[in-house]
């Protein structure tokens, strides 16, 4: 079984080229690495959070944050504290737990990481692997560093897949996993993990012949079944992503 990021659909995400989207995806990091006030950045997220949910679907905004989650609790739980900048906001008789700087801080942090998250998942759950590579390759990237990247995306979800099989496999011949004591973690999750790290090292000389049949570290050209766009198609995608790329850095590079 394959398991990846992408999901096969035919939402106006998925009929957009690649490429530019590839190329977005640039705009987007330094738009929210750029020195942006917290409003702006909520613009840009909710712009991209808007996008998911009226192309894929709400229920498409749920896995990553639900991995996200507890990062972004430690964000908002440990940010404050080291910015003590600016007028107190929250205040527990003489000692200052929130100022505005702090405040501020936390929430362009917060906001970047969920801009960021979810700019990669629109475009890594919209983008074919296939297609990843042809891109990549198309913008010059050597074959062996296209072939690693796709590689990576596929393995991520594959050990997760891997992970959630081998607990419901133990959960059906030993019961309900006890994890509430911390000696109970250790002795539920590491015959877990040890049927994971297994199952993985078994994979390698899967891996190993996918990598032969596709002709990984031959000096010859290289040749593709697949093509991507050409001409007015590739042409109308492109200018559809550069006027939307206007719009997101218009705000950051105008100071509106």
């Amino acid at each position: 079984m394959i398991v990846e990021f992408y999901r096969p659909g035919d939402s106006p995400l998925h009929r957009l080229d690649p490429r530019p989207k590839i190329l977005f995806l640039v705009v987007v990091l330094i738009a929210f690495f750029l020195p942006s006030a917290p409003w702006v950045l909520f613009l840009f997220t909710a712009a991209i959070v808007a996008v998911i949910a009226i192309t894929l679907g709400p229920a498409q905004l749920l896995p990553p944050l639900k991995t996200l989650w507890p990062i972004l609790i430690l964000i908002f739980l440990l940010t404050p504290p080291f910015h003590r900048g600016g007028l107190p906001i929250v205040r527990i008789f003489d000692i200052t737990l929130v100022t505005s700087e702090g405040l501020d801080t936390t929430l362009v942090l917060l906001l970047r990481f969920l801009g960021i998250t979810f700019g990669f998942f629109a475009v890594v759950r919209t983008v074919a692997l296939d297609d990843m590579v042809l891109s990549l390759r198309w913008f010059g990237l050597p074959y062996a560093a296209c072939l690693v990247m796709t590689i990576t995306l596929r393995t991520i979800p594959s050990l997760a897949a891997t992970w959630h099989n081998v607990i419901d496999a133990h959960r059906l011949r030993t019961g309900v996993l006890d994890t509430r004591r911390r000696r109970r973690i250790v002795e539920t999750y590491l015959p877990v993990l040890t049927s994971v790290l297994i199952e993985a090292v078994k994979g390698i000389p899967v891996l190993a012949m996918a990598l032969e049949s596709r002709g990984f570290g031959r000096r010859n050209p290289r040749t593709s079944y697949a093509e991507l766009k050409k001409g007015r198609a590739l042409l109308g995608d492109m200018l559809v992503l550069m006027a939307a790329s206007v719009a997101l850095l218009w705000p950051v590079l105008f100071r509106w």
